[in-house]
């Protein structure tokens, strides 16, 4: 634990005398913003509001010891304080309040307290408790590697220290010495949970276990707080590392509008902390200081209540927000033209797919000095499980390619920091069935961030993601995951097939500010052969399908695994007089509907495979777009041909097989469907 003197001086803390009564200042105007917002919610003018009273002290104190030109924050729900200290103007946080259209937080989108301001560096919070963790940890480590002396400051109540992920930042932090600082306001409940029942022993000395720096600090002393969070930024900055702060306060109110807070706790109890009330401990030391008369507290009162009651009123008054349907996506791609004619693909070597895998991570590296990639052994000398990072941490360095912890949550949470910094990450999932710990960051936090910040923050980052049958992986090394991903709006989601698709939808990907999930059918690393373009402009668009086969009687839409087997059935068709047409997806989202609709009405018929369930798999989305819109162009009932209703893929390779969807099932189907 940092041993930090709590009762230093403003002067001996290197606070001006001005400064010390900004302090105060700054205190006054939250609670006074506080005590209207809850006015507000009690004349029914807003329906929801998260109360700072009592936590004013630690969050002023920490705001005034960062540098918001350079220093980046990730404040929790109830940094009101904390965000006003940081330049937040009343105005604009009462236009979140009310959902104003000009709410620069998220126009309306979130709830208020949602923060996010990129001119200032706050990142944009989301209501999932504890996420903010890792993506602190990831901005730290380009702010590092980039050269920057800015630091991280990241806020949380004690509750979300019980959370995975505050855990596997903590460790991340540690492992690379980042410059980010933990601020833990510990106001004892996590909501109605009392902290005896939440927290094992005390949350500043977890910091050790890690290899951090931990103290604790009265958070009712504005100064204490200031000068332990001086302290860790200065360590920060100097490369130090990063530091774990338990600030110890109480929340005054409830936990929000929608709490009761007398079902768990006694007047008497909160009465006890009134008396500790950080503005008045602040505003004591300035009287005996000699910097608080009566004449400019009156002053400092008066302009306080001024400026809330104007913020109120200009708030109110506000356009309302009208378009909900916006800024789901930085780049949004709706396929306009089909593909009808097989694509051509520029001359190179002859390479498998995990070869053309590798050589795209080269590719995409050489393009950029931000791309960065990182997963579960993807670093040399291992060079990952399949050899598809393999030579990447050799030509570029450990701090561009190099492995992460077994934390995939961890892993996805970095990879949005690093590319809100800035950068260009390529996470590694080292297969699909162990994605499920990063859904939330996946669908709650990358796929939202443009929608929900009202299109002021983008994701740039992909997600590689070995996945499918056919390998004996059994029920743990084999899932398809696509339907859980293409289900959600903001994410991209792509499935190559041949090595001149990895590489052109990767550079495409790495490009797009978007999130994409890059989906690489694992039977096919070193089954699917192909050339690999050298044309240095090759790239394949997102939400484009290809056409690998033309024919007259049938058409088969398949992706990855699946479209090279539908490929193989085709020739045996072929041989029986079957003229099957050939549609491979490879963007699940966007889709190509165009070309989708273009091979339906040519044939009339429609055979959908894929290796995922049937049951609500992505083909029952094909389904029905084209029962609800080429329905007249059918000839035939909708076929589909997918796995049955099994967890996943058996181990035995007799079982496997009869599972998976095989080459003599497609043909069977096909046929028949031709003969109906």
């Amino acid at each position: 634990m940092l041993d930090i003197d709590n009762s230093m001086s403003h002067q001996a803390l290197g606070l001006s005398d001005e400064q010390a009564v900004d302090i105060y200042r700054a205190m006054v105007l939250a609670r006074r913003v506080d005590d209207r917002m809850w006015a507000l919610n009690r004349q029914g003018r807003v329906p929801f509001v998260v109360s700072v009273a009592g936590h004013e002290g630690v969050q002023v104190g920490a705001a005034f010891a960062l540098d918001s030109t350079k220093d980046w924050s990730l404040p929790y729900y109830r940094d009101i304080a904390f965000n006003l200290a940081l330049g937040l103007t009343p105005e604009d946080f009462f236009l979140s309040v009310f959902a104003k259209e000009g709410d620069p937080a998220s126009g309306g989108r979130q709830m208020p307290n949602h923060w996010s301001e990129p001119d200032r560096n706050v990142f944009t919070h989301s209501s999932v408790i504890a996420t903010q963790f890792p993506h602190a940890c990831g901005i730290a480590y380009r702010l590092k590697v980039s050269g920057s002396d800015g630091v991280v400051a990241v806020m949380s109540g004690e509750g979300a220290t019980s959370e995975g992920d505050w855990h596997e930042a903590m460790n991340f932090a540690g492992i690379h010495d980042l410059p980010v600082i933990f601020l833990i306001q510990n106001n004892l409940y996590a909501i109605s949970v009392p902290y005896e029942q939440e927290v094992a022993g005390s949350v500043a000395e977890r910091a050790a276990g890690y290899g951090i720096k931990g103290i604790e600090v009265d958070g009712n002393d504005p100064l204490a707080v200031y000068g332990v969070m001086r302290a860790a930024v200065d360590r920060a900055r100097g490369g130090e590392g990063p530091t774990l702060i338990e600030a110890k306060t109480y929340r005054f109110h409830a936990h929000t509008s929608d709490d009761d807070d007398k079902l768990y706790r006694s007047a008497e109890e909160v009465e006890l902390w009134r008396r500790r009330d950080p503005i008045e401990i602040m505003r004591q030391y300035l009287i005996e200081a000699r910097l608080l008369g009566e004449e400019l507290e009156d002053e400092i009162a008066e302009d306080v209540d001024g400026a809330v009651t104007r913020a109120v009123a200009t708030a109110d008054a506000a356009p309302e927000p009208a378009d909900a349907l916006s800024s789901v996506y930085a780049n949004p791609v709706v396929p306009s033209v089909a593909v009808t004619e097989i694509e051509e693909v520029p001359d190179g070597p002859e390479v498998n797919l995990i070869t053309a895998v590798n050589r795209a991570l080269h590719d995409a590296m050489n393009r950029s000095p931000e791309v960065r990639v990182f997963g579960e052994d993807v670093a040399d000398p291992k060079g990952g499980v399949f050899k598809a990072t393999k030579g990447l941490t050799d030509e570029y360095g450990v701090d561009r390619a190099f492995n992460a912890p077994l934390a995939e949550s961890l892993i996805i949470g970095a990879a949005i920091g690093m590319a809100a910094a800035g950068g260009k990450p390529i996470a590694e999932i080292q297969f699909a069935d162990f994605i499920h710990p990063a859904f939330d960051q996946i669908v709650s936090e990358a796929a939202r961030i443009h929608y929900r910040s009202n299109g002021r923050w983008t994701c740039p980052m992909v997600i590689r993601v070995p996945y499918g049958g056919g390998v004996h992986g059994a029920l743990y090394h084999s899932q398809s995951i696509e339907a859980f991903y293409a289900h959600v709006p903001g994410l991209k989601v792509v499935v190559p097939s041949t090595p001149a698709d990895v590489l052109g939808l990767m550079r495409t990907a790495v490009e797009d500010p978007d999130p994409v999930m890059f989906l690489e059918p694992k039977k096919l690393y070193r089954l699917a052969t192909g050339p690999l373009p050298e044309d240095p402009d090759w790239a394949v668009p997102l939400g484009k399908a290809a056409l690998r086969r033309k024919g007259d009687d049938v058409t088969i839409i398949a992706y990855g695994t699946m479209s090279f087997r539908a490929l193989e059935a085709a020739d045996r068709l072929s041989a029986m007089g079957v003229d099957a047409r050939i549609l491979d997806l490879r963007s699940l989202r966007p889709l190509d509907w165009p070309s989708i609709q273009h091979a339906v009405a040519h044939t009339g018929k429609v055979l959908i495979v894929h290796e995922d369930n049937e049951f609500l798999g992505f083909g029952a989305e094909v389904a029905a777009q084209i029962a609800e819109k080429s329905f007249d162009w059918l000839d035939a009932p909708i076929q589909r041909y997918a796995a049955p209703e099994v967890p996943a893929f058996p181990f035995a390779g007799g079982l496997e097989s009869q599972i998976m969807p095989s080459v003599e099932g497609i043909v069977e189907r096909a046929a028949r469907l031709a003969r109906y």
